[in-house]
């Protein structure tokens, strides 16, 4: 009995490796992964910065070139260049990636998932190990069609080195990668920007608000029920834009917009259009019960930080109000002062990122409480220098799928 196990245990392992051998390796690996996260990892993320990320990355393909031009015939060469290795690895970063779309990645309640890592995949010792079999099973595999060239390869050739660039310097330029908020006021120059962590970090030049602009849309008016404060139905149209001249139905009451004020303060028993900070949008509205035929009139406002709104009530159970204006659009106009004295003006918009040496600057935010009369703009900068990259190794990939294609398509009109 033991020959007979000896003998099933040596055909298991014996050259050349299989999909059972790669699986078990695979899930090897991924177990030592989730064992270092239980017992060894920090509440730090281990990152590689610049020099020491180009250095491995160096160091890493010159380590794979040597081991595929001098020690190819070894058993764990020969299956890392094969379709079973890469196959294992693929599922296995496949299955993990499954789990980071189903278990949110932020900080858990669940020790289970906190202590195995789970809610932060992409810097789990698991996901790290497997996809670093991935990245051998590419480069060595690029590193033989180069070696053996053929034209016939060159598309492989191409996807494979494409992809293998794309994936390395995504996970080694997270270390290099700044994600920093700033916040600018209107006239006052800022160069201290803050990353997620809250720590202070000096840029290299410095932004001076000139102006920061917010276009808003018109009030909308609403019925609400008095008794629970929300937005009655009224035939699945609950909100209208008000306009003057406008003139809307709620249940049995028609009301009429009079007159309509983007900005303005109360006089006395009036509303009078004004230019100053905080005066809000006002309407004068004309309601009439279709029941009753009774009719009120009132100055109706939604109010700001500075000055309370003003609803009118038109019966025991109802009350027109006015909502908030919602925001069209929002800007900032601003100035890059550099230490050489240089000034570069640009006006940033939402979505919309301004390039500065290797910088993308967005307009992130602003003072909502004091909504468009904030003085305040809050951009998001970002620098990401493994980013082109990236990018080189997706056009490769998308050249050589292009290239596949061509010589393919060629091929069948010869055949």
């Amino acid at each position: 009995m033991n020959d007979n196990n000896l003998k099933i245990q040596r055909n298991l392992w014996e050259s050349p490796w299989g999909y059972i051998e790669s699986f078990f390796i695979g899930f090897g690996l991924l177990l030592t992964g989730l064992f270092l996260e239980v017992f060894v990892t920090s509440d730090t993320v281990f990152t590689l910065k610049y020099p020491n990320n180009v250095i491995f990355l160096a160091a890493y393909i010159l380590l794979l070139f040597v081991a595929y031009k001098w020690f190819s015939t070894s058993q764990l060469i020969r299956w890392l260049t094969k379709v079973p290795a890469s196959i294992s690895s693929i599922t296995l970063v496949t299955f993990l990636v499954m789990i980071m779309g189903i278990i949110p990645q932020v900080p858990s309640n669940n020790n289970i998932i906190n202590n195995l890592g789970l809610n932060h995949i992409t810097t789990n010792w698991a996901f790290i190990l497997i996809i670093f079999q991935f990245l051998t099973c590419l480069g060595l595999i690029s590193i033989k069609r180069i070696l053996q060239f053929k034209w016939e390869n060159f598309g492989f050739i191409l996807n494979h080195v494409g992809l293998f660039l794309a994936l390395i310097a995504g996970i080694l330029g997270t270390g290099d990668l700044q994600r920093l908020s700033l916040n600018v006021y209107e006239n006052k120059p800022n160069w201290i920007a803050t990353d997620a962590q809250r720590n202070e970090v000096e840029l290299p030049f410095a932004i001076y608000l000139k102006d920061f602009l917010i276009e808003e849309y018109n009030p909308k008016l609403a019925l609400v029920d008095n008794s629970t404060g929300s937005i009655a139905h009224n035939d699945g149209k609950n909100l209208y834009l008000v306009e003057k001249g406008e003139t809307y139905y709620f249940n049995n009451f028609e009301v009429k917009i009079e007159d309509f004020l983007p900005n303005a303060i109360r006089f006395g028993m009036r509303y009078e259009s004004v230019n100053e900070i905080g005066s809000p949008p006002a309407a004068y509205i004309t309601v009439k019960n279709t029941e009753n035929d009774s009719i009120q009139n009132a100055w109706i406002s939604s109010g700001s930080f500075r000055y309370p709104y003003e609803s009118l009530k038109i019966s025991d159970t109802y009350s027109m109000v006015m909502t908030i204006p919602e925001v069209k659009k929002f800007s900032s106009d601003i100035d890059i002062l550099t230490k050489e004295g240089e000034r570069i003006s640009t006006v940033l918009e939402v979505n919309k990122a301004f390039k500065y040496k290797g910088w993308k600057i967005y307009q992130l935010s602003y003072d909502d409480k004091m909504g468009k009369w904030s003085n305040l703009s809050v951009l998001e900068l970002v620098k990401d220098p493994w980013l082109p990259l990236i990018y080189i190794g997706i056009f490769m990939m998308i050249a050589g799928a292009v290239y596949m294609f061509w010589t393919g398509n060629k091929i069948t009109k010869n055949a």
